[in-house]
């Protein structure tokens, strides 16, 4: 019995560790395109000379932020909850509706990445590149493919917690 909470410690303290350091890659790609469009709108303004392909870099980039972010928003809590409900459902109406959430949630996750992952294998093999500067289109869909897929693994980890814990004391 010890050896499988310590196992199931371990393996939460991996977890976490993975989904900081996805984090914390997707605040760099932040901070990157952060740099890039001040850059932009200077070169644009002050010296005349546009960046050439600075939106496809944007918009590719902003797909790595936001798929890397989720996971982590999720595990911490740090996503918008709207409680207005809680009050009147109380411990068991919280209980099941944050279950039907997450379940739900899981389902059309798994859905998409199905579609995602397709998509990503057809412009892969298609060689599907942006407009201006030919960034290949997968790795757009690779991150979005990958950052859900951390995301459908966190909620089912708390769907798995929450009935593991149970009704009582819930939140």
């Amino acid at each position: 019995m010890a050896k499988s909470g310590f196992r199931e410690e371990r393996a939460r303290v991996l977890s976490g560790r993975l989904l900081k350091f996805v984090a914390f890659l997707g605040g760099l790609v932040l901070f990157a395109i952060m740099l890039l469009v001040t850059t932009a709108v200077l070169f644009r303004y002050v010296l005349n000379q546009p960046i050439l392909g600075d939106k496809e870099l944007v918009e590719i980039g902003m797909s790595l932020v936001v798929m890397a972010a989720m996971p982590f928003a999720a595990v911490k809590g740090a996503h918008i909850r709207v409680d207005i409900l809680d009050g009147p459902l109380g411990e068991h109406g919280r209980f099941w509706g944050d279950a039907f959430a997450r379940s739900v949630s899981c389902a059309v996750l798994i859905l998409l990445i199905q579609k995602t992952w397709d998509k990503t294998w057809d412009a892969h093999k298609y060689g599907d590149v942006t407009n201006m500067i030919e960034l290949p289109v997968w790795v757009a869909y690779g991150s979005i493919t990958f950052g859900m897929g951390l995301f459908a693994l966190v909620l089912a980890g708390q769907l798995f917690g929450q009935f593991r814990r149970g009704v009582a004391g819930y939140e």
